[in-house]
This record gives C-alpha cells, sequence and structure tokens, in this order.
C-alpha cells in the first residue's frame, strides 16, 4: 500500500521537480540577458565618448552642510564592530516617530520632501542603511541580510520611538523599494514597534518570488536583481561613466521621475552619487540584492496594523499586480492609492500628492480603493 501510495507521487514530484528547474532556468537566463544588455551599453559608451571618459574617475567636492547624527548599533554579527548608523530628524523630540526608510541606489536624500511636510506633527527621522550613504558599510554579505538590517531598524526604533518615558518604543513607518521590502517585513516581525505601515512602491521578497511564477514578465522587469548575484562586474558596469545607468534610472525619461514639472537637477542627483562614489561604494547596496535569499522566509507573516500602500502606476520595475499579494496578508486596514502618472520614484516623483494622501490615512481620513 505504501509502494502504491509513493507511485502515485511520482508524477507530482516530476512537476514540481521540472517546474522548480524551469523557474531557475528562467532566472538564470533573465541575469545572462541582463548582463549581456548593460555590457553592450558600456561597449557602446566606449566606442562613442571613449574609455578615459567612461572609465576615468569623476572628482567630486565636499558634500552640502546638512543636519548629520549619528546612532552606534551594536552588529548582529559576532566578528564586526559596532555598525555607525546616520539619520536626519526634524520636528520636536518628544513627537511620535515616523521612521523613513530609502530603497537602491538611494540615502535619506530622498525623504527631503516628507521631511518638511511631516515634521510640525511627528519627529521624522530618515534612515541611511547600513551601507548606503553616511552610514558604515562592513564588508560582506553576511552584514546586509535580512537579521543584520531588521536589528539595525529595531535598535533606532528602540532609540528614537520613545515620546514618554517607560513607554513602549514604536513608530510610523514609511518605506520605499528595499525600504519598502524591510519595512513589511519588520513590521510582521515586530507588529508592536509599528503603529501604522506606509509602503510605495515595493514587496517582500517572498511576494517576488511567488509573483515570478506566474508573471514571466516580472521577470524580465527584474533582470538586474539576477545581474547583481555576479560578482564584481555589477559595480564595474555600474560606476561606468559617472554612474550613467543608474542615473538614467533614476532620471531618465522611461525609468525615472515622470513628472513634466518636477526634474532630477545635478544638486540632487550629486546627493546620491556621492555617497556612492566616495563613501561606502557600491558593493555594500549591491549586497542587499546578493543576500536576497535570506529575506525569503517559508511563509510571509501578517500584518497587524493598518497599512497604506502607494504606487506609481509608471513604474517599470514593478508590476502593480503585486499589490494584491501584500494584500493578502494583511489582517487590519488596509488602503491602496494608485497614482497613474507617478512612477518608481514616487516620493520624489508626486511629492504633494503623496503628502496629501499620507495625511489622509494618518488622520483617519482614508478611503479604500
Amino acid at each position: 500500500m505504501v509502494f502504491l501510495y509513493r507511485l502515485l507521487l511520482i508524477p507530482t514530484r516530476l512537476t514540481l521537480t521540472a517546474s522548480n528547474v524551469a523557474f531557475r532556468l528562467a532566472m538564470f537566463l533573465a541575469g545572462c540577458f541582463s548582463a549581456f544588455v548593460t555590457c553592450s551599453w558600456v561597449l557602446w559608451l566606449v566606442l562613442t565618448k571613449g574609455p578615459t571618459k567612461v572609465f576615468s574617475k569623476k572628482q567630486r567636492g565636499g558634500t552640502t552642510k546638512l543636519p548629520h547624527r549619528h546612532l552606534v548599533r551594536g552588529a548582529p554579527i559576532s566578528d564586526t564592530p559596532g555598525v555607525q548608523l546616520h539619520y536626519v530628524v526634524a520636528g520636536q523630540e518628544k513627537a511620535p516617530l515616523m521612521l523613513f526608510i530609502h530603497g537602491y541606489p538611494q540615502n535619506w536624500y530622498t525623504w527631503r520632501h516628507q521631511l518638511k511636510a511631516f515634521k510640525q506633527s511627528f519627529k521624522v527621522v530618515a534612515l541611511d542603511l547600513r551601507g548606503f550613504g553616511f552610514s558604515d558599510a562592513p564588508a560582506g554579505r553576511k552584514n546586509y541580510e535580512r537579521e543584520a538590517v531588521l536589528e539595525d531598524i529595531q535598535g533606532v526604533i528602540e532609540a528614537l520611538g520613545c515620546s514618554e518615558k517607560n513607554a513602549a518604543a514604536k513608530c510610523i513607518l514609511v518605506g520605499h523599494d528595499w525600504g519598502a521590502s524591510i519595512a513589511l517585513e519588520f513590521a510582521a516581525s515586530h507588529p508592536n514597534m509599528v503603529e501604522k505601515l506606509i509602503i510605495m512602491n515595493g514587496v517582500q521578497a517572498c511576494h517576488c518570488l511567488d509573483y515570478f511564477k506566474t508573471h514571466p514578465t516580472q521577470i524580465l522587469r527584474s533582470c538586474y536583481m539576477f545581474f547583481y548575484q555576479l560578482p564584481l562586474l555589477p559595480e564595474f558596469i555600474c560606476s561606468a561613466d559617472n554612474f550613467a545607468i543608474l542615473r538614467t534610472c533614476m532620471a531618465g525619461k522611461l525609468m525615472g521621475i515622470q513628472s513634466k514639472a518636477i526634474h532630477s537637477t545635478e544638486v540632487e542627483m550629486e546627493a546620491y552619487l556621492y555617497c556612492l562614489a566616495e563613501c561606502g561604494g557600491l558593493t555594500p547596496p549591491i549586497n542587499y540584492y546578493r543576500g536576497m535569499s535570506t529575506w525569503i522566509p517559508p511563509k510571509c507573516k501578517d500584518l497587524l496594523m493598518p497599512t497604506l500602500v502607494l504606487w506609481g502606476e509608471k513604474d517599470i520595475c514593478l508590476e502593480s499586480g503585486l499589490i494584491s499579494h501584500i494584500q493578502g496578508n494583511a489582517r487590519k486596514s488596509f488602503e491602496v492609492q494608485r497614482i497613474p502618472e507617478a512612477g518608481h520614484w514616487i516620493q520624489e516623483d508626486v511629492p504633494e500628492k503623496v503628502n496629501e494622501l499620507m495625511w489622509a490615512f494618518l488622520t483617519g481620513k482614508e478611503g479604500k480603493e
């Protein structure tokens, strides 16, 4: 009887194995395709601009005066010294904490419009994740895996999120891109520390994996993720011609800010490129992608707090169909606001609209999709 049972399971196991092989092959091919396209682009740059211009390092001046603050966190990796995290803060010291987490390849500066808008009512803190901006960038992939990053977020909230003596540390957590993925994962793992959650164009890695299996077009959109698994080549390609690829992603007509009224200036772009060139470099930020497997738990945990998702529908990197995967884990109020005219960099693309929707959500005037 047991033999017959095992025999009947063989077709199912073969189907699952074949599906897994096909999925891994698709990701491998997507990575190869991305590597071919980016290498071809750099070759074209060399042919049109010359190798000296493409591969020479631009001389950069000092940064503008910013309200820098630092918080020393004990690193979760035992052989790594304490990690110093940089953040920018505004608002009243005893006001409720609103913590902003940026994505790749940006830093705290992406939240400049929100810091101004919410500082009257909240203690607003825009964090530089480890490896980004002016935060420390410890060497090694392990320092950018799930547990290390989530412990950083927990430490920041514990240090800055107590508005009253002996009160539990908590915050309103806001994240974009990789910051959204981190915010979702932290909120699901530490629900007692997140009062409300605001997500912008980003999902958890586990949702991406599930979505890939039924939406091959998303694999193509995400081929850069697989390209980043390669050693050294991504850093070499992305830094060529003064970070031409990254500048195109953040400021180009197709992938950059979509608003006709707002354009990324050289000064604004330099706020990101300076840190990539002069501080920790590209390897630490890319190591987040190289450690993606640690962000994929067997099952995504539930979201036990009110959640707002803001989504720029002109996003080239992420399909809006991913939103339903986030919603499947929501157990409290879940609001989705799609902004048709905005792209991936939604908080910079339409800052006034984003701030308006955030205020409505925070004051209880939200309306579900």
